[in-house]
């Protein structure tokens, strides 16, 4: 299973859509809460005989929604579900601002994938 097909079934139990971000068009009526991640980098790692071993792939997640108390809950929801994912958390997360009617809260994840 790829990076992003597991990001997807992580965070899919939470009950918001999850999406590429970018992939909204803009005729489309947007929830009123929804994650959207994107993949940051994949530098290559650990290396052997000059071949990479192992690549970090850096995600970044991010949480949009028009009520705060969900800005305010569920980031702790992401971390968990992630974490139990087996993602690494790269950041404890930072407010986005408002897009649209929408608050946003970014957070950094690391996923590790061997290279064969």
């Amino acid at each position: 299973m790829n990076v992003r097909d597991r990001l997807i079934q992580a965070l899919t139990p939470l009950g918001y859509e999850v999406r590429l971000q970018g992939s909204y068009v803009e005729a489309e009526p947007l929830p009123e809460t929804f994650i959207t991640y994107f993949i940051l980098d994949s530098p290559d790692g650990s290396y052997y005989d000059d071949q990479p071993r192992l690549s970090y792939i850096r995600i970044q997640v991010i949480l949009y929604s028009k009520r705060m108390s969900v800005i305010n809950t569920v980031p702790s929801s992401i971390f968990t579900a992630c974490r139990n994912a087996g993602f690494i958390r790269d950041s404890r997360g930072q407010d986005m601002g408002f897009e649209g009617e929408h608050y946003g809260w970014m957070m950094n994840f690391i996923s590790t994938e061997r290279n064969t």
